[in-house]
Order: C-alpha cells, then sequence, then structure tokens
C-alpha cells in the first residue's frame, strides 16, 4: 500500500508498506520513485532460511533509499528462534532490521514494536511517533477476534501515533481506517 504523509519539515512523502508474502515477494510490484519501503513481517513460512535469503536478495535488490525490514512470527528461523540476533545478521547491509526502537527517515519518525501477533508484556511508546511499526494487529482494528492485541490496542490510544503499519491479519490486508487521531493500515498482500 501506499501511504502518504508529510515529514516534520512539511514536506509530502510516500511509503510503499507491505506484509504476509510468505515467499512470494516476487509477485509483489514496487511502486517507482518510492523513498521508504516497509515491510512488516512474514517474508517466509516456519522459519525457512533459504526463503528469508532470497527475500532478502529481492528486498536488497529494490531501488528504494530506505528498506525497513520488521519480522513477523513466521520470519524467525525455529532453530534460531532464541536468537533473533542471528536473523538480523542475515539482513544485507542496505536493509535496516528492526525488531524494535526508534528511526528516523527522511526526516520521519519511525516506531518498531515486536508484536508477532501479541506483545508478552506492558511496553511504551515515545511521544511525537509519526509511524508505529508493528507485524500484529491491535485488538477490534482490522483485525479477527482474537488475534488483535489488547495490550498494542492500549499503547497506541495512549500514544496517537498518526499512522500505524500492520499486517498479519490476511484476510483484512489492503483496508485502512481513521480512529481519533491515528490512519491504521492492514498491509497484508497474502489473500
Amino acid at each position: 500500500m501506499i501511504i502518504k504523509l508529510k515529514s516534520h519539515s512539511g514536506e509530502k512523502k510516500k511509503i510503499f508498506a507491505f506484509s504476509d508474502t510468505h515467499g512470494n515477494h516476487r509477485q509483489v510490484v514496487i511502486p517507482k520513485n518510492i523513498e521508504t519501503i516497509v515491510f512488516a513481517g512474514d517474508a517466509c513460512d516456519c522459519g525457512d532460511e533459504r526463503q528469508l535469503a532470497d527475500f532478502f536478495d529481492w528486498f536488497s535488490s529494490l531501488p528504494a533509499k530506505n528498506k525497513l525490514f520488521v519480522p513477523g512470527n513466521h520470519d524467525l528461523p525455529f532453530p534460531l528462534c532464541l536468537e533473533p540476533e542471528i536473523l538480523k545478521k542475515m539482513a544485507p547491509e542496505n536493509v535496516i532490521y528492526m525488531d524494535e526502537g526508534k528511526i528516523i527517515l527522511e526526516d520521519i519518525h519511525f516506531y518498531v514494536l515486536p508484536v508477532r501477533p501479541w506483545m508478552d508484556g506492558v511496553s511504551w511508546l515515545p511521544a511525537g511517533m509519526d509511524v508505529l511499526i508493528t507485524h500484529g494487529a491491535p485488538s477490534g482494528i482490522l483485525d479477527e477476534t482474537p488475534f488483535g492485541c489488547p495490550i498494542l490496542r492500549e499503547l497506541v490510544e495512549e500514544a496517537k501515533p498518526k499512522i500505524h503499519i500492520f499486517g498479519h491479519i490476511h484476510s483484512k490486508g489492503g483496508q485502512s481506517v481513521r480512529m481519533n487521531k491515528t490512519k491504521f493500515y492492514n498491509v497484508s498482500v497474502c489473500k
């Protein structure tokens, strides 16, 4: 999905965001003239390292200046799932791998939380965030009961990011909704 927003300096920006390719990433059509591409998890099926390597090879070759990869529940290779740093090392140098934290790209403030598809504990979100990225959906927003995360919903309602990008719920992919001050995008491409 193409997501339009203004940077902190007032420039109009476009982000292309998608998730849930499950090994079919080479079928995704990437729009031209996009500076930032966000992948919100599930590049492969069940931690398939061969699929992950192929995804990273393809993703790193895309012409966007910024390529941000956020892992989903299917991306952590099962033998390696206790050591996510190994997955991080698989990412090429020109791909930004983020499991949690803040990054500023093109004067847009991004924050990533490890919601795959739920949060295990209480976390926090910083003020002034433009874009929140998770793999899992917040409870009751473009999800299917019981797959949304209630803790995430509470955090989003408190922090009020301008945009929340997520996937995981395939049936709601390609949909967006505005609630209060936040625009929510389910960017799953798997149908």
